[in-house]
């Protein structure tokens, strides 16, 4: 074989490379936040892996505790703490005639009418809110999940492809300079291929920050530096927005919850009747037999409807305020989920298009790979042409992960979780 033969079967199998050749593992800055893919971790165990971790979980136990609170209140068969009085009266100083009176009580309060279903009602929504808030909780991680993730893969493709570029480069600069020495090339052309290899190094250089910053952001995220083998979805049936959303079941909850508790403050009105029971001991003098007498007594509120105002016209701003953020998010909702369709949509048509450009590229490279060889064409030219074919190539890639990236972000636009 000549070398003209050798160096033309090098170049054209430096060509034939482009699609399919793999940047090794390595990396130029010394600066790396390591991530690996465990196989036995699916992403609906890392989604509920990083809720356990994510700080806002942390209000499910508090929202719990309430609601228990809350029924052990409406359990109880009295509608307060009891309380014990105790009196004592004696003789005026001076008078010493051994007169006292002792007497003691026992007050229950006792649930208005209707008011221990209310307050029973208030805590079986309050259960209900803490129930949805963990499911909204578990969504809002999927999404920033998904997010992380995505960028991620994203990421890792432009960092292969741009070792891919950086290893083709160098072959291509071996090979010039293998046909400068023969005489065949000028040396200019090894000056050029020299300055883009630099370039494509320094592509790689930028690729790989970001690489390392998208591995930092998900470690941030999950706390965690493994991710799964698989984290392509399958779309969602739903094609409608309704209450079975985690977010606007959760909000709903809070209306509900808060609507109780209007209801709650109305219920105990100006405050609780109370029942006395106790016992009395009179003695009028030494000379005479004390007095023992059992007491009862009933204190009832009333005409205090200007008091409790305040409490209710609070509680009532307080579910109207409800009521217009659980509107806000079903707008908002509604946008996510509109746009979250079109996207797909787009990305859908992207792809067939990038995949033919992609096609077309290869093909378009491969002709060039020959025109130079035979000197039809000048490296300037030719490198214009593998820097078009590169980016059709890298375009189709990042075209196909963006399109599953948006199945899953359409999947978290309707409110369904891995």
């Amino acid at each position: 074989m000549s070398i003209k033969a050798f160096i033309y079967v090098l170049i054209l199998s430096w060509g034939n490379s482009l699609a399919t050749a793999q940047a090794e593992e390595a990396h130029i800055v010394d600066h790396v936040d390591l991530i690996t893919v465990d196989s036995q971790l699916s992403l609906a165990d890392l989604v509920d892996r990083t809720v356990e971790k994510y700080p806002d979980y942390a209000l499910i136990a508090a929202m719990k505790q309430e609601s228990e609170a809350l029924t052990q209140r409406g359990s109880r068969w009295i509608a307060g703490a009891p309380t014990i009085s105790v009196n004592y009266r004696d003789d005026f100083i001076g008078s010493d005639t051994g007169a006292y009176e002792l007497g003691g009580a026992v007050a229950v309060a006792i649930w208005n009418w209707g008011q221990r279903d209310k307050g029973l009602r208030l805590a079986e929504q309050a259960g209900l809110s803490a129930v949805n808030k963990a499911k909204a909780i578990k969504l809002q991680v999927a999404g920033l999940v998904r997010q992380a993730l995505w960028g991620l893969a994203l990421e890792n493709s432009r960092h292969e492809m741009a070792g891919k570029r950086l290893q083709l480069t160098e072959k291509l600069l071996n090979t010039i300079q293998l046909r400068v020495d023969l005489g065949d090339l000028p040396r200019s052309d090894f000056l050029l291929a020299e300055s883009e290899l630099l370039q494509k190094k320094t592509e790689l250089i930028q690729a790989e920050a970001k690489l390392m910053h998208a591995r930092k952001r998900f470690n941030f995220l999950t706390q965690d530096t493994k991710i799964p083998a698989e984290i392509t979805e399958q779309q969602s049936t739903l094609l409608a927005l309704d209450d079975t959303h985690p977010g606007l079941a959760a909000m709903s909850a809070v209306v509900a919850q808060r609507k109780a508790n209007v209801e709650w403050i109305k219920a105990k009105g100006s405050g609780q009747t109370t029942l006395a029971v106790g016992g009395n001991t009179e003695k009028p003098s030494r000379s005479e037999q004390s007095v023992d007498s059992i007491t009862f007594s009933v204190s009832v509120p009333f005409g205090g409807q200007s008091y409790v105002a305040p409490a209710i016209a609070a509680a009532q701003r307080q579910y109207v305020q409800a009521e217009t953020e659980k509107m806000h998010l079903y707008r908002y909702l509604l946008e996510q989920v509109h746009e979250a369709e079109h996207e797909l949509d787009v990305e859908k048509v992207q792809l067939k298009v990038a995949t033919q450009m992609k096609a077309n590229a290869e093909e378009h490279f491969k002709m060039a790979n020959l025109s130079f060889v035979a000197g039809e064409i000048n490296l300037m030219d030719f490198l214009k042409i593998q820097a078009r074919s590169q980016a059709a190539i890298q375009s189709a890639q990042e075209s196909a992960i963006r399109l599953q990236r948006n199945i899953a972000l359409y999947n978290q636009a309707v409110g369904v979780a891995p």
